[in-house]
């Protein structure tokens, strides 16, 4: 049953959140609208945090201190389950027109120096024109409804502004700085100052999200810990133009081209967006490429030319490498990290963190830019459900219940991709001035090398990780009837277990895909094999959803048994975010349709005796009362877990780290 596409704009807001201060001299009060929710942060995961809020028609305020979008390259891939969220939000085929043109594959080269002829081995990811090929032919609920995508974070943050400066429901203002953010016994109160006009502005909101990076200064304010460290050694990056592609493509084109290192990891380039001419496309001539030179702590960067650091990386394990530069557009260190924040919101649950404000990882897997927009999809929905006011507080709850777990898995899982890298040390074992010799030796090291790449292949292939992962919260109902299925990081299992993403699967025609019946907000999909309807009363979900004013759809699939195998079950209830909150066989009360909506939208909230301020979460264990697995003393590359909290400080961190 179809309900109204925006259920009660506005509807369940107290009075505007009011502070306890006075207004200093001199200085602006602005108070926002209760369905108005201030973002601090306009990066990525800040636009897409609005983005959301205005798919689900809720307003917001960005406020970013940057003049405008970051000129860093950061991100270059957007990952199947991003790319299923862009799909949903209508957005999916206008950011693939600015990435990587669909027909060029995902190539990484494993390489000792482009000196070389060859490289050691390489990963032959598909391109996105092939991985849809492998999507329609492969039809058994594995795989993802979307392809990846390749772009620059440059490329990509523009984009976002320009679709929010265009929402009439974003307020996008640049130039924005956080000075102090608190809560206060009704909503929100920050202190900004605008560098446009010096001017200082008080805000006042009901609800805040922190999307401000890593050096988050909503996080810091809050006092929530950042358990974990810095991995040894820093990078020097350089982002650049060239047309020099015969000499940078000498062992063929290339999307990573990582080389191998006698001691540590011999560099890492990146090609960021393959801009070559496609037929009625028009690119600039020059294609753009980072560098990343890896470095003890003691080296001084400062001594390295810009120029010797890129021939450095490109030579590898030989004599620094030159190519014609055309332009330099960044150079900057980086100091590789891994830290989870200890709470994922304020005491009180005004205000929340999400990206790499909660969370930061190495970036080998592509994950931190990814979770971030997960993140944001999570928050934006559960923060308009609450708005407008057919949901909970228990849904705000469910906010670090998920995803805290999610980023835990994911920090890990980027280190232990990182050492994949790092072991090719080991494999060298003092001989590597016989790696590429014409030797037996010689020809032993490569085919240990390429061994050990083809066996350890998860970088940017782990569907477990990206679409697999399953949330246990207050606001799924567990299945009591099975055991819940297995869990790999590198494959994803086709499961409707509640908390899950459940299988994409192209219904009978061949064309239709299951995702794009699911409504914008819940939906109960509901399976019929043959003439007889075996699920009960699935109607008591329709009279239920109606009586509370949660928007849902009701679709009935008839006949489609394939995708009813995959899908397990007769009745499978989505939530807005494509996650599955329950599922059963049949419904035979009305009292069992209430009980179920009521703990999906968070209704529950208080039955469960929880408060957000007693998620205690340590850095030996998640909240007292959330779901999802301990947090370890230790991440790989990094040893044991430290804490920030006040302060955030890395030695040799770069300039987009603050």
């Amino acid at each position: 049953m179809e309900q109204e596409d925006t259920p009660n704009p506005g509807a369940g807001g107290s009075e505007g959140a009011s502070g306890t201060n006075p207004v200093k001299e001199q200085e602006v009060e602005e108070v926002l609208a209760d369905d108005t929710v201030l973002i601090i942060g306009g990066g990525p995961v800040g636009m897409m945090t609005a983005t959301v809020l205005a798919f689900y028609r809720i307003r917001s305020v960005v406020l970013e201190r940057n003049l405008t979008t970051t000129r860093w390259p950061k991100m270059d891939l957007t990952n199947v389950r991003s790319m299923e969220f862009f799909r949903k939000l209508g957005l999916a085929e206008g950011l693939r027109e600015r990435g990587v043109p669909s027909h060029i594959p995902y190539t990484v080269l494993i390489s000792s120096g482009l000196s070389q002829d060859s490289a050691i081995t390489q990963w032959n990811h598909p391109s996105v024109d092939e991985y849809r090929r492998m999507i329609a032919e492969r039809n058994d609920g594995t795989m993802p409804l979307e392809p990846w995508q390749r772009i620059s974070q440059e490329i990509f943050e523009a984009w976002l502004k320009q679709l929010s400066e265009a929402n009439d429901l974003i307020d996008l203002r640049f130039g924005w700085k956080l000075e102090t953010i608190q809560e206060t016994g009704e909503g929100v109160e920050a202190t900004v100052t605008d560098l446009n006009s010096s001017k200082s502005v008080r805000f006042r909101s009901r609800y805040a999200v922190g999307c401000d990076g890593a050096s988050s200064r909503v996080r810091r304010n809050l006092n929530i810990p950042l358990d974990g460290g810095p991995v040894p050694g820093f990078v020097l990056l350089v982002h650049f133009k060239s047309n020099d592609l015969a000499r940078l493509h000498k062992q063929g084109r290339f999307w990573h081209l990582f080389m191998a290192g006698e001691h540590v990891m011999g560099g890492a380039t990146i090609s960021q967006d393959e801009k070559a001419r496609m037929p009625g496309h028009f690119y600039p001539t020059r294609d753009t490429f980072t560098t990343h030179l890896f470095l003890p702590m003691d080296a001084d960067e400062s001594a390295i030319g810009t120029e010797e650091a890129v021939y450095r990386v490109l030579g590898g394990m030989y004599q620094p490498y030159e190519v014609k530069i055309d332009q330099v557009l960044v150079r900057s260190t980086y100091r590789p990290s891994v830290a989870v924040a200890r709470q994922y919101s304020g005491p009180q649950g005004w205000i929340y963190l999400a990206g790499d404000s909660a969370h930061q990882n190495i970036p080998t897997g592509g994950y931190g830019m990814n979770m971030g927009l997960g993140d944001a999809y999570d928050i934006g929905w559960k923060l308009a459900a609450v708005l407008q006011g057919w949901a909970g507080k228990g849904v705000l709850q469910s906010y670090q219940e998920e995803r805290r777990p999610v980023a835990l898995t994911n920090v890990e899982r980027s280190g232990v991709h990182m050492a994949v890298h790092g072991a090719v040390p080991n494999i060298l074992k003092g001989f590597a001035n016989e790696l590429d010799a014409d030797t037996d030796k010689g020809r032993q090291l490569r085919q240990e090398i390429h061994q050990h790449y083809q066996a350890n292949d998860g970088e940017n292939t782990d569907r477990g990780i990206e679409m697999g992962y399953r949330y246990k919260s207050t606001i799924t109902i567990p299945d009591t009837t099975t055991k819940e299925p297995h869990w790999t990081a590198h494959e994803y299992v086709p499961t409707t277990w509640p908390g899950s993403r459940p299988p994409h699967v192209f219904l009978k025609d061949g064309k239709t895909a299951i995702f794009d019946l699911l409504g914008k907000y819940f939906t109960l999909v509901h399976f019929i094999s043959g003439d007889t309807d075996t699920a009960g009363h699935a109607e008591y979900f329709d009279e239920a959803a109606k009586t509370m004013g949660i928007p849902l759809e009701h679709v009935i699939l008839k006949n489609e048994d394939h995708a009813r195998t995959l899908w397990e079950r007769d009745l499978v209830l989505i939530r807005p975010d494509g996650h599955v909150s329950w599922r059963g066989n049949t419904i035979s009360h009305r009292s069992t349709a209430f009980h179920v909506l009521e703990v999906a939208v968070g209704h529950h909230f208080d039955e469960a005796g929880s408060t957000i301020s007693q998620q205690k979460t340590g850095v030996n264990g998640e909240a007292d009362n959330a779901p999802g697995k301990e947090q370890p003393r230790e991440f790989t590359l990094v040893g044991e877990v430290e804490s920030q909290d006040s302060e955030y400080q890395l030695d040799k961190m770069g300039e987009f780290q603050k």
